[in-house]
């Protein structure tokens, strides 16, 4: 019966895993993370925005903080004031600064802030 039981919970974790369509908030995450650890030389990602800077030691560490977490409260709303006025800003936001200076500049637009 335990058994039984463990591939059920495990088919159901992996249904839940592979559908393909991400929420914009998680959107917005997953691309966040994929350019801010694009940006730094070696291992890491960082990110900054008005002079503050955050460094997470891999892209699945920023995936935690930026898609897990940000998007875990009633389905992304409380992550962002406007996650689809937020979605062009991440597409369109570039690294600052060389080699392991480097930054994902972060949108300043209140429509990235959180609410």
């Amino acid at each position: 019966m335990r058994k039984n039981i463990g591939l059920v919970l495990v088919g159901l974790l992996w249904l839940s895993c592979s559908s393909g369509s991400q929420s914009t908030c998680q959107q917005i995450g997953t691309l966040t993370c994929q350019k801010a650890c694009t940006c730094l030389d070696g291992p890491g990602c960082q990110l900054s925005q008005g002079g503050a800077s955050l460094s997470l030691p891999s892209e699945a560490d920023c995936r935690v903080f930026y898609v897990s977490l940000a998007c875990s409260q009633n389905g992304g709303a409380m992550a962002y004031n406007d996650d689809a006025a937020c979605l062009p800003l991440i597409q369109a936001a570039m690294c600052t600064g060389t080699g392991t200076e480097a930054a994902l500049a972060y949108p300043a637009d209140n429509a990235c802030e959180s609410p």
